[in-house]
């Protein structure tokens, strides 16, 4: 389980900083929208190598609900903003297409969050 989560987390923070380049090169949003993003994917790399190299999992697991509690947010507002159709500037993305992709990066970001958990021995609980 901690490999898992631990690969899942580097690959998840990859992808995770190039769309968000990607969605907003030449446009960029306001820095706080995405420097979050940023900071979740620095949190899952570092969290991922200390699970890999040290086979501890506190970073990693906070790396999880850090970027589990962003996207669950970010889903939200995306879903409110569609129901009340208050669009905001999505970039290249269409508004719905963008919402049911940060809906699965949600469902990841839980995923991992609970393999992490999962893979928590005993002696790091206490």
């Amino acid at each position: 389980m901690i490999r898992i989560s631990a690969w899942l987390a580097i690959v998840f923070a990859a992808c995770l900083a190039i769309v968000e380049l990607a969605r907003n090169w030449g446009d960029w949003q306001w820095a706080p929208f995405w420097i979050v993003d940023y900071m979740a994917s620095a949190l899952l790399v570092f969290g991922g190598q200390r699970a890999l190299n040290r086979g501890t999992l506190r970073w990693l697991t906070g790396a999880w609900g850090f970027t589990a509690a962003m996207f669950y947010m970010s889903f939200f507002s995306h879903i409110y903003n569609l129901q009340t159709r208050s669009l905001v500037h999505t970039g290249p993305i269409e508004e719905t297409t963008l919402t049911v992709i940060i809906g699965v990066l949600l469902v990841i970001a839980f995923a991992g969050f609970f393999l992490a958990l999962a893979g928590q021995r005993p002696s790091e609980n206490e």
